[in-house]
């Protein structure tokens, strides 16, 4: 029989209410965007004093070895388990599980906080729309059913592992980009002086750098699918999580309507990420957090794409970012971003050259998308007493 987590913790809380000066040294204070998949990040957060840290301990938002974090504000459901790290406290944020030890695993409920029944559940329960946000007490409504603690542990090694094996498959993608990046870095970096003109100058004649649909309204099922920022992943667009609007909305926003082969970047939130539009979504639209970049003539798509990828493009971009719970990008400083045209027969030769690399990273991709869907599925079966 399922019961609230509440009922299966010592405490279920959250961080400071308020934020401590940054005193450039001591304890570190940690937010939302200091919880990375590899870990906590202790080297550029920001450190409290002893006092602000004792403070915040005696009010019991100081994390100790095996609580569970849960981000419950801006990105929700990024999830870590405490294990030897050094002293922090952390802010509102981020929810502090502590589990019974005697009846939950803490290993078992972190499994259990990205499954997709429990990221259902929180999807849900989110309020707020420049923010968006779990409140405590929906945290501490969620229903589980754990088995015996052993077999709580017997479940959460195998999660273990099987997401071990998606983690090298990202590290062996990402090891793949850098050589993409390598490679566009020799290809150019003895080139003489380029010439250098704004974006907007380098894109298809009749189109122009746009975001997509305002309002695309409530799923319709067999109508346009339109890319989200968070559909981009890994320098893809995935399809599993695509959602579709009614057609005559798609059509209101025909000048954002996108074609295989043209580049797509994210203007909201995550800003800067970009993926081509491939083959199967030739005719589909984007929200107001992406924008549609559509080569021209005097750009190859593999080399603009790299070139908007290249560390130093991205610098400027995030430079141009507004905003701080709510990044963006506008449209008329995107427009502005400084392009370098080399030769046509330079950039063709790059493409030539790089083509063996995308085949590999779509090889990757492939991969890891199918290690996703046995994940999910071993998730599932997990919390349904199914493994």
């Amino acid at each position: 029989m399922s019961v609230c987590l509440e009922s299966l913790c010592t405490l279920l809380t959250d961080g400071t209410h308020y934020t401590p000066a940054d005193a450039g040294e001591g304890v570190p204070f940690l937010t939302v965007a200091d919880m990375h998949p590899a870990g906590l990040n202790f080297i550029s957060c920001s450190r409290i004093s002893e006092h602000d840290f004792a403070e915040a301990d005696r009010q019991n938002s100081a994390p100790k070895r095996g609580d569970v974090l849960f981000s419950k504000d801006g990105t929700v459901g990024k999830v870590h388990v405490v294990k030897d790290e050094e002293p922090f406290a952390v802010l509102s944020s981020i929810a502090i599980i502590r589990p019974d030890s005697q009846r939950l695993d803490a290993n078992y409920l972190a499994h259990f906080l990205r499954s997709p029944a429990a990221t259902s559940a929180t999807e849900r329960s989110k309020t707020g729309s420049a923010l968006r946000r779990i409140i405590l007490k929906d945290i501490r409504r969620l229903r589980l059913d754990p088995p015996p603690l052993p077999e709580q542990r017997r479940i959460a090694a195998i999660l273990d592992q099987a997401d071990a094996l998606r983690r090298l498959r990202r590290q062996s993608l990402s090891r793949l980009s850098d050589l993409r990046r390598a490679a566009f870095d020799a290809a150019f970096k003895n080139q003489a002086r380029l010439e250098t003109v704004p974006l907007s100058n380098v894109v298809a004649p009749g189109t122009i750098v746009t975001y997509g649909i305002v309002q695309a309204g409530e799923e319709f099922a067999g109508g346009v699918p339109y890319i989200r920022t968070g559909d981009i992943k890994d320098g893809v667009i995935r399809g599993e999580d695509l959602r579709h609007t009614d057609p005559t909305i798609a059509e209101r926003f025909h000048r954002s309507k996108v074609r295989a082969g043209e580049i797509v970047m994210s203007i909201r939130a995550t800003v800067g990420t970009t993926a081509v539009v491939p083959d199967w979504l030739d005719g589909a639209n984007l929200t107001q957090g992406t924008a549609r970049i559509s080569p021209g003539p005097r750009t190859h798509k593999r080399y603009l794409l790299e070139y908007l990828r290249s560390e130093r493009v991205q610098r400027w971009i995030q430079r141009q970012v507004k905003g701080a719970t709510f990044r963006e990008i506008t449209l008329s400083r995107l427009r502005e971003l400084p392009v370098e045209v080399p030769t046509m027969e330079a950039q063709e030769e790059f493409a030539l050259s790089i083509e063996a690399l995308e085949n590999q990273e779509q090889l990757f991709n492939n991969s890891l998308i199918r290690f996703d869907s046995l994940f999910a599925s071993l998730q599932h079966r997990a919390f349904r007493g199914e493994l």
